[in-house]
């Protein structure tokens, strides 16, 4: 470094624990009993069927000892003898929100598993590349994904029968939860409905293990979660979440969100789960805080969350700008009782004042005295690194927040090299000076899954994780998003790696070379992508779309 006497900013917040132990112990022992268990803890929109936290807790148990002692799955290669999962093996996720997704996400967690998550929009091109990167054992997945993932498997290689035996359908555990009458093997009659393919709830028995996997110590550094991201750069990269991670944000999340908060508060799930923004904000922290979750299923659209709003008399949203967009003009806003709403939260991308009072203003029509709160984080980070408090929601708007307990930062500008030396110099920003954001705290994840090469670009070796975002820090200590030194695109909050396009645009045989870069859309604030593309054989002709 340029300089001897690192800037390094620190939270304005008391530091919180560092959790040092599973997160199921953690949110089902350590914090489980400061709420009623009989309380619910996860609501399905479409029938307003109710899973207690009793009972996300008990089916977890059993579902793990199904998982550890049950299952059985082929072999690493032909010949092998069939096996059982075992502590440290990975599963994937490919589903929309649902009841069944947190009973199976705790349940994987109790058996010691580690979990991947992928977008359940993704084509089985997508999917392939991230099963082929981190080859997990088993795949969970909605019932009607079943045909896409069998595709997937197909684009691979895999026969059938390995696809039916690898493939296990999550929707059906909700239905075990909410039965009352199981079979005298334990077990509940339930169709699978796909080809065959079975379902978790033949997991679920009258047997649960006795105790969950235990990662007290040092072992809270293995990995739980392993969500993709594109980090700055190339294609995405599966960022390993720790569970002293995940159990630390959720202590500093709640030091400025309990500001907010009230005894009747109600979540709405519509982001989605596999992000990380929604796993640490919209599955985890309610159950810690003793707060239900409504579940939906399908996204968001306008109608059906204002729907659910109404309907379950819901108090805290957690939304992206472009659904902040389509609140603050969408018809259906004017049909509901909106009133219960207390407060917005948006992060994954900017928000302008603007698009913000717009939709405050529209939600007050419906009689919502709401707040709205902004905050920034990263997979890399565990969501949250820096919020706003709610009680400086209006002074400080447009500043992405404060650091949150435990977190350090540096404001870094990259100077020009010296002769003959190697890499990268930098020297910390000045006061008022804006500068790429390197962070530091037991919230940074262990670092991306089998890459090296993207660990040794993005972690300095002691610990600093390179955002590759460039803010600026005011006198109050709130940060500010001025620009973004990585080549991602942002689009509806979620992230685009121009690397991804490309290798899907060089597949076809008339492309010879491709770039891809973002165009701003100023009404919406997403960047859309623009494709150079070099064709050939023939006389080279630079085509731009």
């Amino acid at each position: 470094m340029a300089s001897s006497q690192p800037k390094i900013y620190k939270s304005l917040l008391p530091p919180v624990p560092v959790q040092r132990s599973s997160i199921f112990t953690f949110l089902f022992e350590q914090t489980y009993y400061e709420h009623a268990p009989t309380a619910p803890a996860f609501i399905d929109f479409k029938t307003g069927q109710q899973i207690t936290r009793e009972a996300v807790k008990n089916l977890s148990l059993r579902l793990g000892w199904g998982l550890r002692n049950t299952i059985q799955l082929p072999g690493s290669s032909p010949g092998h003898p069939d096996t059982h999962l075992t502590r440290g093996d990975i599963v994937m996720f490919v589903s929309p929100n649902s009841l069944s997704w947190p009973l199976a996400l705790f349940g994987c967690v109790a058996a010691g598993l580690k979990i991947t998550l992928a977008a359940y929009s993704s084509r089985p091109r997508e999917l392939s590349w991230q099963y082929l990167d981190i080859k997990p054992k088993a795949i969970f997945v909605a019932r009607h994904l079943v045909p896409i993932v069998e595709q997937m498997f197909s684009l691979i290689g895999s026969s059938p029968e390995e696809a039916r035996r690898r493939i296990w359908i999550m929707d059906t555990l909700s239905d075990v939860a909410l039965s009352e009458a199981p079979d005298a093997n334990g077990t509940i009659s339930i169709e699978d409905g796909i080809n065959g393919v079975n379902g978790l709830h033949r997991l679920v028995g009258k047997k649960a293990l006795e105790k969950e996997e235990m990662f007290d110590g040092n072992d809270a550094e293995e990995s739980v979660y392993i969500c993709y991201s594109s980090g700055t750069t190339g294609r995405p990269k599966g960022v390993e979440t720790t569970h002293k991670n995940i159990g630390t944000v959720l202590l500093t999340t709640e030091t400025l969100w309990k500001g907010c908060e009230t005894d009747q508060d109600v979540y709405i799930a519509m982001l989605p789960a596999y992000h990380m923004f929604g796993l640490a904000v919209l599955i985890h922290y309610p159950f810690m805080r003793g707060k239900p979750v409504v579940m939906l299923n399908q996204g968001f659209e306008s109608k059906t969350f204002c729907e659910a709003v109404q309907r379950y008399r819901v108090t805290t949203v957690c939304l992206v700008p472009p659904i902040i967009l389509e609140l603050s003009t969408h018809p259906a806003v004017d049909q509901y009782d909106l009133s219960s709403i207390t407060n917005l939260t948006s992060g994954a991308a900017p928000l302008s004042i603007a698009l913000a009072n717009k939709c405050l203003d529209r939600l007050a029509t419906r009689g919502a005295k709401a707040i709205l709160i902004q905050g920034c984080g990263s997979t890399e980070t565990t969501c949250s690194a820096q919020i706003v408090a709610p009680a400086e929601s209006v002074r400080k708007f447009g500043s992405v927040g404060q650091l949150v307990p435990t977190m350090e930062a540096r404001l870094m500008v990259e100077v020009e090299s010296q002769p003959g030396s190697e890499g990268k110099v930098y020297r910390d920003a000045e006061e008022g000076e804006e500068g790429e954001m390197w962070m530091r705290g037991p919230t940074v994840c262990k670092g991306y899954f089998n890459n090296p090469e993207a660990n040794a670009s993005t972690f300095t070796p002691d610990g600093w994780y390179k955002s590759g975002d460039i803010l600026r820090c005011d006198e109050d200590g709130y940060f500010y998003i001025v620009d973004r030194k990585k080549e991602m695109l942002k689009y509806k909050g979620h992230q685009i790696a121009p690397a991804e396009l490309e290798a899907i645009l060089l597949e076809h045989p008339d492309v010879g070379d491709v770039g891809v870069i973002g165009i701003k859309d100023e009404y919406s604030g997403d960047e859309l992508p623009r494709y150079v593309c070099l064709v050939v054989p023939f006389s080279p002709e630079l085509i731009i779309l």
